[in-house]
């Protein structure tokens, strides 16, 4: 069965999902966000198959997500770094995070260190705090 595309849509969730729709590519972002850059600590983290690693680290180089740059001439090593478009992508995983957790959590199981307060979302605004930037404040809610 031929997968389908979303590139000709207009809707930006499934224009975005043409691009990290894919589970393994949002594991490998999880794990762009936790620090790792070489091919061997992807595939060591994950348990992907090298085909499958190298066909979604390209794709998201292709889309824009992950930037790759060489560490090594010999023998020839790249990595792969987070770009601007793919810091962007932060504020979905933690959403997902907090989505997972209140209804997916695997009892008993913390999430893995490496992790931890990566996707922490952030606080809610105190009564009092300035709004965000071109944002006014809610008259009602002024002492």
């Amino acid at each position: 069965m031929q997968r389908k595309s979303f590139a000709d849509m207009t809707c930006p969730i499934a224009r975005s999902l043409e691009h990290v729709g894919e589970w393994w590519s949002m594991l490998i972002l999880r794990d762009a966000f936790g620090g790792t850059t070489r091919f061997d600590e992807f595939q060591r983290s994950l348990g992907i198959a090298p085909n499958m690693l190298a066909r979604r680290l390209a794709a998201l180089v292709d889309a824009g997500l992950l930037e790759r740059r060489p560490y090594s001439e010999r023998p020839p090593r790249d990595e792969y770094v987070l770009t601007e478009r793919g810091r962007d992508f932060k504020p979905v995983l933690t959403a997902l995070v907090v989505f997972g957790r209140k209804h997916f959590a695997a009892a008993g199981r913390p999430v893995p260190s490496r992790f931890a307060g990566v996707f922490t979302p952030p606080s809610p605004a105190r009564r009092g705090d300035a709004p965000p930037p071109g944002r006014r404040r809610d008259k009602a809610a002024q002492p």
